[in-house]
């Protein structure tokens, strides 16, 4: 089957249509060269940079004047073409086709006489056979009538224009862009000079981020961050793209300085005169608000009027204030309680409990609803979801103290009117006959009545709160310790007082008579205690019962922590003295007479002390032998690598065959994860001789690491009966042990230094969780915390050994004070260290100093290494990953 000939008659309508276009371009050269000779003429101008020589203005004048002639002569000249014929494009076809005797003629002529159905049958007769004798039919390219002149600029112009290109090399299609576009420098002239940097916001505080062209283009900043950049020797104004609302001032003629703020991700770039001279991709961490959240059920603490505030806060960039608040449902009022909750600084992401005293506030011993209200350092807010709980509530003995306590609750909550109040404490006046008592409800009788002094009734009461203590205090204790409670209230107010004016005055409150003001009200607060613990102790001699002593080694148990409160508070750090002042407020309020129930419990904690030291001691020695059957294995591995090894040249490696990584472990770094690192090596070949002399000594080993693992069986079992929570650590450390004693019985020293390692870091955290358990006061058979006693004053130890607010995990001052006769402490951060705080030797070394000095060759090595590293850093074809690490790190020398 062949494909369908072409139609003749459709092929030959195509050819003349074609031919048409030919012959229109020819005519249409005659208005078409002068226009075309002044755009070449432009593009050599712009080629040889004449334009962009022109001021802007001038420039654009010039272009507006040669291309806008070039139009009007195009549009004028074309005007002119007359169109081409049908006729006219059969005379191009035949021409081009080589046709004699124009046969096409017959294709358009008609018969005379066309009504002769016979004669018309015979003309298209004729025609089919003038059409099928056409043959192949073509049109050629245009090739208009030039004269000589016209033949030689059409030469002499492209091969200007190709020359001049040549000439230009890569700067062709920059300045051809830039003749073109007034206000554009081409490649040619050089960039003007770009130093841009990001400030972070004050939230995020950190050092300035400096940006570059030819460095990182991805930048992660957090939002709010201001962009800076200054530009010199620019021609023209800065264009800053990527920023909404950027701000640009002049500096001088060729200097300009733009910033912005960066709220948004995106790509900054800065361009000048249509070239761009920096782009940055930045990704806007955004300033979300602070997470606040309860931390379990707020309410009262357990046998204390303290309400506890379980915390959680997080924000990226830190919280700067947290506080409760709470009301009280259905209140018309609607009285809200702010209590503020200390920080430690400003944390990112921290958990506590806030133990605030919330008992002399009307709302004590009622159900309330609270929520939590966190600000972040930048300023953002955020707040919990609502719960009810209970605030925690003193309970009084005294019946008038109760009354009393009631009447105040009534009145602060506009429950009650002053009047009424005024009668009803007329009516309490009756149950008593203690003069001072009657003296002190007279003054609030006639301050509550309606022609009182203005403002009389505001201090009514604060006085019934301390009247109702000083009640209580009296039915307790008796008159002299309730006068001198009495006195340590009076005096911590003082103290309160004058905290909080010296941090309303901030860096004024640091002043010689303010630091005076607080010395002599302290000094004042610590007479009134030791004047209290004075008369418990002999209350207590004289019903013959010892008092025990406190577990600070000072005469003055209040010394120390006096001192530390007035530090804080000259240095400026107020929340932390008023965190110390409400330890001391708690401490005072723990002092009574002891009795004998107390003993028998302090008894039970002393031999509960005594078993966690015994504990700490065997753990001690079960860490020191498993150090010192690692030394053993590493020896004899040593040995036994170091005679299977071909002899030493004694000349240390080239330092320029190894690579980055290893000349950083040359100077003890750690390099960089994602830099060469070393394929993994299989391990050193060992001499059979060496180890198998060497099976004495680690037969003697295996049985040291059989007995050691029964000793941490043993001590894992007292630990969990001590605390009643099991330490799991010592059942990693078990099953490490067990791979060690494998190892070691089949002569593996590799595998046993490495099973032998890991014992020693599970021994290490399970002498943390052991010490956790011990400090939380577990239920086990010991049964008694590591808290001191509640009517003991111990210095520092803020009584109740519970959590106090703070940070992340912050316990209270005695959470981590090593109790008496401990000499392991319980922090490892003191231990194996010098006077100095500098860490000395571990093992069984000995406390050795950790100084050492090297000696020339190590000193040489290093400089080799350090200028090594320097060529590297100059070496601009290396990863760009690792010249700006070597960069940062060569900074430091």
């Amino acid at each position: 089957m062949t494909m369908a000939e072409p139609n003749p008659a459709f092929h030959l309508k195509t050819l003349r249509r074609k031919a048409q276009r030919v012959l229109w371009w020819e005519r249409a050269w005659e208005p078409l060269r002068w226009p075309l000779l002044l755009v070449a003429f432009y593009g050599l101008a712009s080629l040889a940079r004449i334009p962009q020589s022109l001021p802007d203005w001038l420039h654009a004048l010039l272009e507006i004047g040669v291309l806008g002639a070039a139009l009007w002569l195009t549009v004028t000249g074309l005007r002119r073409v007359a169109p081409v014929s049908i006729p006219a494009a059969d005379r191009r076809i035949e021409h081009d086709s080589c046709l004699a005797r124009q046969p096409l003629l017959s294709l358009t002529d008609r018969p005379a006489l066309a009504g002769n159905g016979e004669q018309s049958a015979i003309w298209a007769r004729h025609v089919e056979r003038v059409t099928a004798s056409l043959g192949t039919l073509r049109v050629g390219l245009p090739h208009p009538e030039t004269s000589l002149q016209d033949r030689i600029g059409l030469i002499a112009v492209p091969l200007a224009l190709i020359s001049a290109a040549l000439l230009a090399s890569t700067h062709t299609p920059s300045r051809l862009y830039a003749g073109l576009l007034p206000g554009v420098d081409d490649d040619s002239v050089p960039l003007p000079t770009l130093q841009a940097w990001i400030d972070r916001p004050p939230y995020a505080p950190g050092a300035p981020i400096f940006l570059s062209s030819t460095g990182r283009t991805s930048l992660d900043v957090p939002q709010g961050s201001i962009l800076n950049a200054t530009i010199t020797g620019a021609h023209g104004k800065p264009t800053l793209s990527g920023i909404a609302s950027p701000e640009q001032s002049r500096l001088d003629a060729g200097s300009w300085n733009s910033h912005g703020t960066l709220q948004q991700s995106g790509t900054i770039r800065i361009v000048v005169r249509g070239r761009t001279l920096g782009a940055w991709h930045v990704t806007v961490e955004p300033d979300l608000p602070p997470t606040v959240t309860w931390d379990g059920k707020p309410g009262p603490q357990k046998d204390d009027w303290r309400t506890g505030l379980p915390w959680h806060i997080h924000q990226t960039y830190g919280v700067e204030s947290l506080e409760a608040e709470i009301h009280l449902p259905g209140l018309s009022r609607g009285r809200v309680l702010r209590v503020p909750i200390p920080l430690d600084g400003h944390p990112k992401d921290a958990k506590g409990v806030a133990t605030p005293d919330l008992s002399s506030d009307p709302f004590a011993g009622m159900d309330v609803e609270g929520r939590l209200h966190a600000k972040s350092v930048s300023g953002r807010e955020s707040r919990s979801d609502i719960v009810k709980f209970q605030i925690g509530a003193r309970k009084f003995t005294d019946p008038l103290a109760r009354a009393l306590v009631a009447l105040r609750r009534r009145l602060m909550l506009g429950q009650e009117r002053a009047s009424k109040a005024s009668d009803e404490l007329a009516l309490l006046t009756q149950t008593t006959d203690e003069r001072a008592i009657l003296a002190a409800l007279g003054l609030e009788i006639a301050s509550l009545r309606k022609d009182a002094p203005e403002g009389s009734a505001d201090r009514v009461p604060g006085d019934l709160w301390a009247l109702a203590l000083y009640l209580d205090d009296l039915h307790r204790d008796g008159p002299e310790i309730a006068d001198a409670a009495a006195e340590v209230r009076a005096a911590q107010q003082g103290v309160q007082q004058q905290l909080d004016h010296m941090r309303e005055l901030g860096e004024k409150g640091h002043t010689l008579p303010e630091q005076e003001e607080l010395q002599r009200r302290t000094q004042t607060l610590k007479d009134a205690l030791n004047r209290r613990m004075q008369l418990l102790f002999e209350r207590a001699a004289q019903s013959g019962i010892m008092m025990p002593q406190s577990g600070t080694s000072s005469a003055d148990p209040f010394s120390d922590e006096m001192r530390r409160l007035q530090s804080e508070a000259n240095q400026g750090h107020g929340d932390e003295a008023l965190r110390r002042l409400q330890q001391m407020e708690d401490m005072a309020e723990r002092m009574r007479q002891a009795r004998p129930e107390d003993l028998k419990a302090l008894a039970a904690q002393m031999k509960a002390q005594a078993e966690a030291q015994a504990q700490r001691a065997a753990l001690h020695d079960l860490v020191h032998r498993e150090t010192t059957l690692l030394d053993h294995t590493q020896s004899r591995l040593s040995a036994a690598r170091k005679a299977a090894a071909p002899p030493d040249d004694g000349n240390p490696p080239d330092v320029s065959q190894m690579s980055t990584a290893d000349l950083l472990r040359q100077l003890g770094m750690q390099p960089p994860a994602g830099m060469d690192q070393p394929a993994d090596k299989p391990p050193a070949p060992v001499d059979p001789a060496t180890v198998a002399a060497q099976s004495d000594g680690r037969r003697a080993d295996h049985a040291l690491q059989r007995a050691l693992q029964r000793v941490n069986d043993i001590l894992s079992h007292r630990v969990k009966d001590l605390t009643g929570k099991p330490a799991t650590a010592f059942d990693k450390a078990k099953t490490d042990m067990q791979s060690a004693r494998e190892a070691l019985a089949d002569r593996k020293d590799a595998d046993a230094q490495t099973a032998e390692q890991k014992v020693l870091a599970d021994l290490s955290e399970a002498g943390k969780q052991m010490r956790q358990n011990q400090k939380s006061g577990g239920s086990g058979k010991g049964g008694q915390g590591g808290g001191s006693l509640s009517f003991i004053p111990s210095g520092g130890a803020g009584g109740s050994g519970k959590p106090q607010h703070g940070a992340k995990g912050q316990q209270g001052d005695d959470g981590d004070q090593p109790q008496a006769g401990d000499e392991d402490g319980d922090d490892e951060d003191q231990k194996d260290q010098d006077p100095l705080g500098r860490k000395l030797g571990e093992g069984d070394k000995g406390k050795d100093s950790d100084a050492h000095i090297p000696d020339k060759s190590a000193r040489d090595r290093a400089r080799d290494i350090e200028r090594e590293l320097r060529r590297r850093a100059s070496d601009r074809t290396r990863p760009q990953s690792e010249l700006d690490y070597l960069e940062r790190l060569l900074k430091s020398f």
